[in-house]
């Protein structure tokens, strides 16, 4: 069973890795990797760890795969660290092995470990503190408090609902049995995670507590009616996402816990994740810790579950992974003729800008670049991804204009006083559907020109089409007008 478990692992780790190598950047992806040449200790709408685990492989050189390397070491780190947690609470390392088990086969977690994002960093830190908690309150030995501490730290410092894991920890260390490690090991720990997170603390204070504001209150400013059938639609959609029958199994280890610490690590965030689905639209991601905390769990519940009942969880669970990891493979390999087959056999056409749409950004990035160096001009867009992954496939400097919450973190990296006097603007949509946009064209630029419609396509695939517009004679304040600045100052002075 040990030896079975750690197979799949490795496997899916080898796949994570492959596409890791072989697929471009999203613009996320790219988004995060300007982040890394622009280090600091928080950002607009993340904390730094996601631009921290880029930086340390950029010394390697330039590639889509070392962008990404660290976050599939992440996805390694996170399986031994619930492996440990697991052996930690039960003695036994088949505990370990499944709850390796079941996070590796979560097709999320996939996605988690095998791109640039905030959440690898974010799984693997919760789940070093699942497994420096358990040896925590277990052994109490000063140096697992002191890791624990760290681990916390790295949670809080990869995503804002990290606040969660810290409440729960607190929370657990309350009960009558463990009260006494307030008087030990838990104060220590704390002092730790405040003393990593303090530098993140004081850059949001000297930047309006941009983080922790648009994490908690801009990312989602829209509020909904009450709705339950968001509720319902959340959960089908997580148990897509996290694999049906791992999520199944979890979900009813959060009904009835089989271990009280990890039980307090898991709860509060789902609880909160799913009272905010009452009132506003939630991501599935959003519950990555609580996933973690309960695969752990899943462990200690298949060791002490009936040999039938393990012969059932093992087809639920493993099945739907052996079928993803092949498809995974099929897809990133041989994306064209997957396309032509699904397109032969149903008829289906990919959308303008659906899938396929990352393996034409090398394409516009270096025509946009060819036109601008030509004409003299830089090129702009409204959108922070587009405009990070022409700077990573072209070297184009990333100038983003618009009211875009997290575009305003590159204002910084091409700030309005560079004053061009000719801009090439590249838009996923026609200027005519952006009155907005054209509106502050005219207002910035003495001559607003059609830079045409420029189409490309993968291998056969639908095209995606980019619409150029040339801005010509860029007044003095030109890119802060772009930038919706004018207005942001006109509103503060009145």
């Amino acid at each position: 069973m040990i030896w079975f478990a750690w197979s799949i692992v490795g496997l899916i780790l080898v796949v994570r890795a492959i596409v890791a190598f072989t697929l471009p950047l999203t613009g996320d992806e790219a988004y995060y990797w300007e982040w890394s040449r622009h280090l600091a200790w928080g950002y607009v709408d993340h904390p730094p760890a996601v631009a921290a685990t880029i930086a340390l492989f950029a010394a390697f050189g330039q590639s889509p795969g070392l962008v990404r390397v660290g976050f599939v070491l992440c996805g390694l780190v996170a399986s031994v660290a619930l492996a440990g947690c697991a052996t930690e609470l039960t003695g036994d390392r088949r505990a370990g092995a499944v709850a390796a088990l079941a996070m590796a086969l979560t097709p999320l977690a996939s996605l988690a470990c095998g791109q640039a994002s905030p959440d690898g960093p974010y799984l693997m830190f919760w789940s070093l503190s699942l497994w420096a908690g358990a040896r925590a309150f277990h052994r109490e030995r000063t140096l697992d408090w002191v890791l624990l501490g760290g681990a916390l730290a790295g949670v809080l410092l990869s995503r804002v609902l990290g606040f969660a894991l810290l409440f729960g920890i607190c929370a657990y260390a309350l009960r009558p049995d463990v009260r006494h490690v307030w008087r030990r090991g838990l104060p220590l720990a704390l002092g730790v995670t405040a003393v990593f997170l303090a530098p993140f603390l004081a850059w949001n204070a000297t930047h309006q507590w941009v983080t922790l504001l648009f994490g908690l209150v801009y990312r989602h400013e829209e509020i909904h009616a009450f709705s339950l059938g968001r509720v319902v639609t959340l959960i089908a959609s997580q148990a897509a996402a996290y694999s049906p029958g791992i999520f199944i199994a979890v979900l009813l280890l959060a009904i009835r816990p089989r271990n009280a610490f990890l039980a307090w690590t898991a709860l509060p965030q789902l609880v909160v994740v799913t009272a905010l689905a009452l009132f506003e639209r939630v991501e599935i991601h959003w519950i990555f810790g609580t996933l973690a905390s309960l695969c752990a769990m899943l462990g200690i519940a298949y060791v002490q579950v009936s040999h039938r009942m393990k012969i059932v969880w093992t087809t639920i669970c493993v099945v739907p992974g052996a079928i993803l990891v092949p498809a995974i493979l099929a897809v990133t390999f041989a994306p064209v003729p997957i396309y032509q087959i699904v397109n032969r056999e149903t008829g289906a056409q990919l959308r303008n800008g659906g899938p396929f749409e990352i393996m034409t950004y090398s394409m516009v990035a270096k025509d946009a670049a060819k036109l601008a160096r030509e004409h003299d001009a830089i090129v702009m867009t409204d959108g922070y991804g587009l405009s990070s992954v022409m700077d990573f496939d072209a070297g184009v400097p990333p100038v983003v204009i618009g009211y875009n919450w997290q575009g305003r973190e590159s204002r910084g990296w091409y700030p309005d006083d560079q004053r061009p006097l000719r801009a090439l603007f590249v838009d996923k949509e026609p200027l005519a559907t952006r009155p907005d946009i054209e509106a502050h064209l005219h207002r910035a630029c003495a001559t607003v020109a059609d830079g045409g419609v420029h189409p490309y396509s993968f291998g056969g695939t639908t095209p995606r089409a980019y619409y150029f517009t040339w801005c010509e004679g860029l007044a003095p304040d030109g890119l802060a007008i772009l930038r919706w600045e004018r207005e942001t100052r006109i509103v503060s002075q009145s």
